[in-house]
């Protein structure tokens, strides 16, 4: 193993590793079934460190998401699950809460293939004030809801940009749902089939957004204007007096798709909770669901979906080096 392989795998170890807790083990504690193994396997993840990746085409686009330094854990699961199931994968910038330094970030996350841009917070409110929006950088100075929707703003006015939140596994190479960004003009976002909206602004500003199928910004694709900026100046003018509420970054995100924008297809992205007490959850693979989006209460099921994608990883490795011994033998067999 080289010396930067070891450098990362030790830094991961020491930045992610948490301690098991023997409670998880007690058959009579009153934990739900599903949450033990969500325990369990978010603190085997948290051990298990990642090997450097091979590197691979890249995509013309910014994979933007916004990170405190509590869910790193989350985002290199995020992350690891991409750079498996993408044939291409895309530039990838991190939003910092100025919490953590970006030089140990960076050894963290050596793994990935290319270096990964850090954006602060500060840059980001200084680009929403120089792009004429005060009230949008005072937003993301009180929140990372408002650090989100200010990172997507101006990002997407410079190139096209796929915001995708850190609770998100990825299961299947999205790029022919996707299309080609630079038809990303107007916001795109998921579609759920819960409406987590801040009612008076919608009615104040959109009511369509109250109406079905509701907007989900998990995954946010844009490559220019997100709304007219009188709307959107407005709108987050009403959301700073409740910061940490999310219902209000995704009533504007909502607003934006509903009065210019569209739905991303359906099968991008399972956003449902039905699974989120059961033993047996739903399979992306069989559903031909391409990524799934696990918002708060699903955590638990992100860490036992991101165990399996990392087993199954394991086993198909482990499938390719025992075909490539069996090659030659193979060939000779032909031969004969």
């Amino acid at each position: 193993m080289t010396d930067y392989a070891q450098s990362t795998l030790s830094a991961q170890r020491k930045a992610l590793s948490r301690k098991f807790a023997l409670g998880l083990l007690r058959p009579f504690s009153g934990m739900n079934i599903s949450v033990r193994l969500g325990e369990i396997a978010q603190t085997v993840l948290s051990r298990w460190p990642i090997l450097p990746q091979a590197a691979k085409p890249t995509a013309n686009v910014s994979y933007l998401t916004v990170s405190d330094r509590a869910h790193w854990l989350m985002l290199r699961e995020s992350l690891f699950s991409l750079h498996r199931a993408w044939n291409f994968l895309p530039k990838i910038t991190v939003v910092s809460d100025d919490w953590w330094k970006a030089d140990e970030f960076a050894e963290v996350f050596a793994w990935w293939s290319t270096p990964i841009t850090v954006l602060t917070r500060q840059e980001v409110c200084q680009a929403a004030s120089s792009a004429g929006f005060p009230e949008l950088a005072n937003y993301a100075q009180e929140s990372l809801y408002g650090l989100k929707l200010a990172a997507i703003v101006t990002q997407a006015k410079k190139q096209p940009v796929l915001f995708v939140d850190a609770d998100i596994l990825w299961f299947r190479d999205p790029a022919s749902l996707l299309s080609d960004p630079v038809l990303w003009d107007k916001p795109r976002a998921l579609r759920e089939n819960n409406c987590h909206q801040r009612r008076e602004m919608a009615l104040r500003h959109c009511p369509q957004v109250l109406d079905p199928p509701f907007v989900n910004s998990g995954i946010v694709a844009l490559h220019g204007e997100l709304m007219a900026p009188e709307l959107l100046r407005s709108m987050v003018q009403e959301a700073l007096p409740n910061p940490q509420d999310s219902s209000c970054e995704q009533t504007i995100i909502a607003t934006a798709v509903k009065i210019d924008g569209e739905l991303l297809p359906e099968k991008l992205s399972l956003v449902e909770f039905d699974d989120v007490n059961k033993f047996r959850r739903r399979d992306m693979w069989d559903e031909g669901y391409y990524s799934r989006h696990y918002v708060n209460w699903m955590r638990h099921m992100f860490y036992r979906d991101a165990l399996k994608l990392r087993l199954r990883r394991d086993r198909l490795e482990a499938r390719r080096s025992s075909d490539a011994a069996c090659a030659p033998s193979t060939q000779m067999t032909q031969r004969i």
